[in-house]
């Protein structure tokens, strides 16, 4: 294990930083998967239910791996430049509007491509690089998550889920 003293101040501000970007990263992106995905759980199972969707499910599922991936690969390239463009817009002083594109962008995202990978996940594992690449991020994803955990900043932002989501029961509970 290397010395702490022996790495130069400005490597230890680089990592300092790069540490703090990965948090907030991490903590914003299960936060809004925390919010989000119960939101359209009901809403996915009953789209789910449709012969509509359950026909595209297993024409999807029947296509050749690479025809899913490049199928998969469409709304990836339109929604995640999307996402970007949405920090951008909060950055520079729209965060009205960034947060709303955010929020849809994401929520789409959720909708689209969720079904998509699930719906093309039997194909895609065929292909040996695309499955070696996958079980790389989801190993690296679940690092930085169980790192992420065990920071106050994540306690503080679990608490703060657990909070919205019994306020969104309570609102969606007196509405009924």
């Amino acid at each position: 294990m290397t010395d702490e003293r022996a790495i130069p101040t400005w490597r230890r501000v680089l990592r300092a930083i790069g540490r703090a970007i990965v948090i907030v990263a991490v903590v914003i992106y299960t936060l809004l998967d925390d919010l989000l995905f119960p939101l359209f759980r009901p809403l996915i199972r009953r789209l789910g239910e449709l012969r509509l969707f359950q026909r595209l499910g297993d024409l999807i599922a029947s296509l050749p791996p690479y025809a899913v991936l490049v199928l998969l690969a469409v709304p990836f390239v339109i929604l995640e430049p999307a996402k970007l463009f949405a920090v951008y817009r909060g950055a520079t002083g729209h965060v009205v509007q960034g947060t709303a594109l955010l929020l849809v962008a994401h929520a789409l995202s959720l909708l689209v491509s969720e079904r998509l990978f699930h719906a093309g996940y039997e194909p895609l594992m065929r292909i040996g690089w695309f499955k070696a690449l996958l079980d790389w991020l989801f190993g690296l994803r679940d690092l930085a998550i169980n790192w992420a955990k065990g920071t106050t900043a994540w306690q503080a932002a679990a608490g703060w889920v657990r909070g919205v989501r019994e306020w969104l029961r309570g609102v969606l509970a007196s509405l009924r």
